[in-house]
């Protein structure tokens, strides 16, 4: 029974009246919809009370007002000759009440009576409930129709189906595109080599009842491909999925755009690539004419000169080491740009790192009345876990612009904690100077790429604007924030703040330079026979340790036994993946030994391999500075770091010893360059220091050179004709294993991008030195050879 329904017979009940109904007036008469009383639906204009009753109601009303009563019809002029008042069944009381748009609740009975006043206040409530319905139910219908409409005449496929993929019904637009309606398979319109995972996913939303995304391509009506993406949502009864409902969306469009932007972005990648190796060429391009330029300044520089002439060749060297500055950061912008700068996170000893870093700012102060120093807070941790190259490269560039804009007084880096959490801490880096400082209004303009200050004082400094801009965005990337504090005369504060994570307290500094592999003994497990030739090279070749091999964990363990027996026990074990063990299980075994793992590319978890024993990682193919920072963490109980009260400031290369003048006439040294100038240059270098020295121009040569006479000392420059400088390395190298005889290597190469120091280093050379080489470096190389 409807609601309307239940609204009749309760007036019905209320006034004691036999009939009571809700009617609608139209040109073929009042339709009932209901009623109390009668079965009535359709009642003819002629015979119907509410028609002659409407023509009482004011002009314009539809609802609302006092109902309408009639006592008595055979007394009311209107009512008096009606059919049903002159015959059956003789009507003689009649009450309605207009409910809006043609609408009225009409009450009759056989007998004439009066309604009081409660009961016409009921009668006007019951009507304005019914009203109220009746709107309600136009309201529906409209939404009804309005959802037909929109389910049938949008773009979107809407289809719901049965658990088997039954299309139970499809709107018109999946219908046209698909070819699928009532009874039809929606696994049959997709591709064939995706049905199956179609099927797999109507199963999980029957079977679970909850909604999942669905992604496939379908074969539409005409033959074509579609890619239709949309959620799969199941209707619950009972506790159970009936059905389900997929409003599908075509996204051919976008994924057509999201394979050009695939493209797109491996282009990118290509061309990224294509820039490096430019930047590689040019680099060593603009560094071989400034090795000549700066060479031979200092040669003219050690002649009998003028005052005047003097004056002119330090400018000229001035002027040579600036554009050597801004060649080196546009190399470096640009190689930040291409994605090529290494991005490892490392445990470093903080101090020690920054301890170089201030005494080589000493170096560039020379010259000025200016202290530069380093105030470090002793309560921070010994040991940091992050990206020492960028850190490193932030501190220099800001200790480097200020050592640059202040003539006297003093350039500080402070180092304090800031703040910690339970997870990290954030570190402050401050450098302060007593120099120009820098107006509010410019300051905005210190961090942009290529900016520079418009103040004359400032341009009388030069430059391009690359450190800053390079520092706040190395500082961003490491997770910091970067500002300056500054006024007019009154110096500058730079600051940056970078959080670094916590580590374990019993961690302690790896001072891996201090650390000397030869001689030390090492055991390599590796089943794969090109790694561990390329591995056992380092370890032997370069760094002179004693090496055994193992193929396997059993073997490994066994060895590893029978040197602690014999009383020549390992210092560390470095290994891969084994067939017969598991990387953790065979740590936990070798119990009382650093041991290395050699990882694939798996995702490791740091705090499992601690926990079984595993003292440091590092991933293949293994570069061979990355195998010497992770023996030097394993090994790190053997680098004890002095107190930091205590500690002594750390030289920038191997200590040297003051050599004789006898000692250099008895070394015999071969310079291999292809570059006249760079070759003449050398010359005089070594001349200059004290050495005598023959020259070749080519890799070829210097194998044959080296093969024929007794020379100690190969410098060795890297890119030349015929053969180049790695090659001829590894030649010599594999011909001094039927000799006997080692010689030193000593690269001298115009690449000086990140990762070329390693290259040299891997191909079997001793030490290295980037062009323009000057002669006081090139003399701690070669005092390297004695030490």
């Amino acid at each position: 029974m409807s609601v309307l329904e239940t609204l009749c017979g309760e007036i019905a009940r209320a006034l004691r009246v036999p009939v009571a109904w809700i009617g609608f007036i139209g040109e073929a008469g009042e339709r009932v919809v209901a009623a109390s009383g009668t079965k009535a639906t359709l009642v003819p204009t002629a015979s119907s009370f509410a028609s002659r009753v409407a023509r009482r109601l004011p002009a314009g009303r539809s609802t609302g007002g006092p109902p309408v009563v009639i006592p008595d019809t055979t007394r009311d002029p209107d009512f008096s000759d009606h059919p049903l008042v002159l015959g059956p069944p003789h009507v003689r009381f009649y009450a309605a009440v207009p409910l809006g748009d043609e609408g009225i609740l009409s009450i009759l009975d056989r007998q004439p009576r009066t309604l009081n006043a409660d009961q016409l206040a009921l009668l006007a409530a019951i009507a304005r409930h019914a009203a109220r319905e009746l709107q309600l139910g136009d309201e529906l219908s409209e939404a009804r129709e309005r959802f037909k409409d929109f389910f049938e005449q949008t773009s979107d496929l809407v289809v719901s189906i049965a658990p088997d993929g039954t299309v139970l019904h499809a709107n018109e637009a999946a219908s046209a595109l698909l070819g699928i309606s009532r009874g039809a398979s929606l696994l049959h319109a997709a591709e064939p080599d995706r049905r199956e995972e179609l099927r797999r996913v109507f199963g999980r939303v029957f079977e679970t009842a909850t909604a999942e995304r669905v992604e496939s391509v379908f074969v539409t009506a005409s033959g074509n491909r579609v890619t239709l993406e949309g959620w799969l949502r199941p209707k619950v009864l009972d506790g159970k999925a009936a059905l389900a409902r997929v409003v599908f969306r075509d996204i051919t469009d976008r994924k057509q755009f999201e394979a050009e932007l695939g493209n797109a972005r491996d282009a990118a990648l290509e061309a990224a690539r294509v820039k490096t190796q430019f930047l590689t060429n040019v680099s060593h391009e603009i560094r071989t004419p400034m090795n000549g330029i700066v060479g031979m300044i200092d040669l003219l520089m050690a002649t009998p000169l003028s005052e005047e002439q003097q004056d002119y060749a330090h400018q000229a060297r001035a002027s040579a080491d600036q554009l050597l500055s801004i060649i080196n950061n546009v190399l470096y912008v640009s190689n930040l740009e291409a994605g090529t700068l290494s991005a490892a996170m490392v445990d470093f000893d903080l101090y020690r790192a920054l301890q170089r870093i201030v005494e080589v700012m000493k170096v560039a102060a020379l010259g000025k009345d200016l202290d530069v120093g380093l105030v470090f807070d002793p309560s921070l941790p010994p040991v940091f876990r992050g990206n020492l190259s960028k850190l490193r490269q932030v501190v220099t560039n800001l200790l480097e612009n200020a050592v640059k804009f202040t003539e006297q007084g003093s350039v500080v880096l402070s180092v304090t904690l800031q703040t910690e959490t339970e997870t990290h801490r954030v570190v402050r880096f401050e450098v302060r100077d007593t120099g120009l400082g820098i107006a509010d209004e410019d300051r905005l303009l210190l961090f942009e790429r290529f900016a520079q200050l418009d103040a004359g004082s400032t341009r009388r400094f030069s430059g391009v604007g690359l450190g800053l801009a390079t520092a706040r965005h190395l500082v961003e990337t490491m997770g910091g924030l970067i500002d300056v504090e500054s006024a007019p005369g009154e110096g500058s504060r730079f600051w940056f703040t970078v959080p670094f994570p916590r580590l374990a307290r019993d961690r302690r500094p790896i001072v891996s330079s201090d650390l000397d592999l030869k001689g030390k003994r090492v055991l390599l497990v590796d089943h794969q026979p090109t790694s561990r030739k390329v591995v056992t090279h380092y370890l032997t070749a370069t760094w002179e340790m004693r090496v055994d091999h193992a193929t396997d964990g059993a073997d490994a363990l066994d060895a590893i036994r029978a040197a602690a027996s014999a009383g020549d026990p390992y210092r560390v074990v470095i290994y891969d993946r084994m067939d017969d063990l598991d990387p953790l299980a065979f740590a936990r075994a070798a119990q009382g030994t650093s041991v290395v793992y050699l990882t694939g590319n798996e995702i490791v978890d740091e705090g499992t391999l601690r926990e079984a024993g595993i003292n440091a990682y590092t991933s293949k193919p293994v570069g061979q500075r990355e195998l010497f920072d992770a023996i030097a963490i394993a090994m790190a109980h053997e680098a004890l770091p002095l107190p930091r009260a205590a500690a002594a400031p750390r030289p920038l290369t191997q200590p040297t010893r003051a050599v004789s003048f006898d000692e250099k006439q008895g070394v015999r040294i071969l310079l291999v360059e292809d570059n006249f100038l760079n070759m003449k240059l050398t010359m005089s270098q070594l001349e200059r220091l004290g050495y005598a020295a023959d020259s070749v121009a080519n890799g070829q040569e210097a194998v044959e050179a080296v093969g024929a006479h007794d020379y100690d000392v190969v410098l060795m420059d890297c890119q030349m004709p015929v053969m180049d400088g790695y090659q001829a390395t590894l030649e010599i190298r594999r011909r001094e294993k039927e000799t006997g005889r080692r010689h030193r290597i000593i690269a001298m190469t115009a690449n000086a991008l990140e990762g070329d120091r390693e290259k040299c280093l891997a191909a079997g050379m001793d030490d290295y030195l980037a062009k323009p080489t000057r002669h006081e470096e090139l003399d701690r190389a070669l005092a390297r050879y004695f030490a």
